[in-house]
């Protein structure tokens, strides 16, 4: 129709980025804004950027100056090294790099280093010096990468041309009308189908992995993790123990009475201590059991028949005794004579009567013991030879034994009595100042120790008291009373120790550590006693363990260890054990690896662990 509008034209719109020229990446040469060749480039570093991750940037640059942002606490201000690496290799590539960082370490080094350093970067002037602030030509800076520079075909436009309903396009008549009817719905029917393709085109469609792929990229990553825990994760510790030995000194000490020798000790001549008299009364009581004993009881009686098996006769004389195998005594009460045996078969036999004895071979009361069945008995008057041709018999149980004993005092008794407290006293004369010393420490916070051996222990007479008139006496026991003064000398253990510990430093060995001393092992002997000057001259003996010294923080530990570590790397275990164990320094050795299969030791001397253990 002659009065239908044209559509207008629609307008085309650059797809090229914003502020590009055409041909021209936003990382070129040319400036977006005026075609000039740039002279200047900004470059932001990361905070784990590496020197060689840092020069490959530079590298794909062909800007001159450089200005590189780095951010505090950056790997490249780690080390003035870094910074020195980066900057010949940026003279070997013909730039200049300038530093932008408030990292004050960083702005410390690149000074050293002869770096131009700035604080800040500004709108419209260089960056602004840390030492001072000058004014240079306004610099291009690269802008950023916009997420999106080109415009939308498919943004809705206003349409200019008027918009006609059915109605209006019906009115206007016949074919024409309905022709425009049908070209504008055949117009809306097709654009979605447009749209839903670029729709369709735009979906980011996921599709599902292959399987076997799939378990393939597994097995390969186990593999390389297997690799990986092999080679750099692998451990060791190895526990050494160092060889130790025994050793011992010897010392001649003088012990002078502090009250005779204090002029002298105040001099603190070599090897002399002072020593301190101990004087204590020593009283015992004690009750002594009488041992006499009066039998009142009755013995007992029996008939035995006596063998004789010899070819001659045996007389037998009164109180002949004849004993049972527990010692057990009977006694034949008039002599008699036992003809001789007839044949082997046939020996001289004859009955007698015997009596027992108040006591039995281990002075033991028999009484109603002897009222025995019947036994056998030897004649312990003969000898062994004889007792087998001449012993006796019985055959009826013996009676009429009965126990009634009372003990009574023998002057035998006293005797013993007085003896044994005389005895005790003069043994418990040391125990007694031994005790008194102790109470002494105690009372003084003192470490004295007793003298013992030689004549350093005195003792005085004992005096022993017991009553009178007790021999005879039917009593079971009596008291008896003791009385002693003893006197010894004490002397400090710490300075008896203190001589010995510093002698026993001197022969230690340079190479090794005094690892104990051993104070339960000092042990001495007395030589001379000077009762006149108060002097007791004695040889002391200490003992100490030594043990090479292997601990890292000494020189010769460390030197040890670093000898091992280098020596066992990626050797089997059991060639590094017996490697380490042949060691002159080393006792016993043992090592755990991680994990418990390894079979080497770490290649890497890091993972090797060295604990010190120290001998029992």
């Amino acid at each position: 129709m002659a009065d239908e509008k044209k559509p207008a034209t629609r307008p085309q719109m650059s797809k090229r980025r914003i502020g590009s020229t055409p041909g021209q990446t936003p990382d070129g040469d040319i400036t977006p804004k005026t075609g000039a060749r740039r002279t200047k480039k900004v470059l932001y570093i990361e905070i784990d950027d590496e020197v060689t991750t840092i020069y490959d940037r530079l590298k794909g640059i062909k800007i001159k100056n450089l200005y590189l942002v780095v951010p505090k606490r950056a790997i490249l201000f780690q080390s003035i090294v870094n910074l020195k690496i980066l900057k010949r290799k940026a003279e070997d590539l013909g730039k200049n790099i300038y530093i932008v960082t408030n990292d004050q370490n960083g702005i410390h080094l690149a000074g050293k280093i002869g770096l131009p350093v700035y604080d800040k970067l500004d709108g419209h002037e260089h960056p602004s010096l840390v030492s001072g602030k000058f004014m240079e030509d306004q610099q291009n800076i690269t802008p950023l990468k916009a997420s999106i520079n080109t415009l939308d075909e498919n943004i809705p436009t206003r349409r200019k041309e008027k918009k006609f309903t059915i109605s209006e396009m019906l009115n206007r008549g016949g074919r024409s009308g309905l022709a425009a009817l049908a070209k504008n719905l055949a117009r809306h029917q097709s654009k979605p189908k447009k749209e839903k393709f670029a729709e369709e085109k735009g979906k980011l469609v996921l599709v599902a992995p292959n399987r076997h792929a799939l378990v393939s990229l597994v097995i390969v990553s186990l593999l390389i993790l297997v690799t990986i825990t092999y080679i750099a994760l692998p451990g060791a510790t190895i526990a050494l123990t160092p060889k130790s030995n025994v050793i011992d000194t010897s010392v001649n000490v003088t012990m002078a009475n502090i009250e005779t020798n204090r002029a002298e000790l105040d001099t603190h001549p070599v090897n002399m201590i002072p020593s301190y008299k101990i004087t204590k009364k020593i009283q015992k009581v004690f009750s002594y059991q009488a041992t006499g004993k009066l039998f009142e009881g009755k013995n007992a009686t029996g008939k035995v028949t006596i063998v004789n098996t010899s070819n001659n006769s045996w007389p037998l004389v009164e109180k002949t005794r004849f004993q049972t195998s527990d010692g057990l005594v009977f006694r034949l009460q008039s002599p008699v004579t036992v003809q001789a045996a007839a044949s082997a078969e046939e020996p001289g036999k004859l009955e007698v009567t015997v009596v027992a004895d108040e006591f039995d071979a281990y002075d033991q009361v028999i009484g109603q013991k002897g009222n025995i069945g019947p036994s056998r008995f030897f004649l312990p008057g003969l000898s062994s030879e004889n007792q087998k041709r001449l012993y006796a018999e019985s055959f009826e149980a013996f009676t009429g034994g009965e126990t009634i004993v009372i003990k009574q005092i023998s002057a035998e008794d006293i005797e013993a009595a007085r003896a044994k407290m005389e005895s005790d006293l003069r043994a418990s004369a040391e125990a007694e100042l031994q005790a008194y010393v102790k109470e002494r420490n105690e009372a003084q916070k003192a470490n004295l120790e007793l003298v013992k051996g030689g004549d350093a222990i005195e003792m005085s007479a004992p005096s022993v008291s017991i009553a009178g008139g007790l021999a005879g006496q039917r009593l079971d026991s009596f008291d008896v009373n003791g009385e002693i003064v003893a006197s010894g000398v004490a002397y400090s253990k710490d300075d008896l120790l203190g001589i010995l510990k510093t002698e026993l430093k001197l022969k230690q060995n340079p190479q090794k550590r005094l690892y104990r001393i051993d104070e339960e092992s000092l042990s001495y002997r007395v030589i001379d006693t000077e009762k006149g000057s108060g002097k007791i001259k004695i040889t002391a003996t200490l003992k100490g363990i030594e043990e090479y010294d292997i601990s890292p923080e000494r020189e010769n530990g460390a030197r040890l260890i670093r000898k091992v570590k280098e020596h066992v790397l990626n050797m089997p275990i059991d060639e590094a054990e017996v490697y380490i164990q042949n060691l002159p320094e080393i006792d016993k050795v043992h090592v755990e690896s991680w994990p418990a299969w390894a079979p080497n030791m770490p290649g890497i001397p890091d993972n090797i662990k060295i604990e010190i253990k120290r001998s029992s």
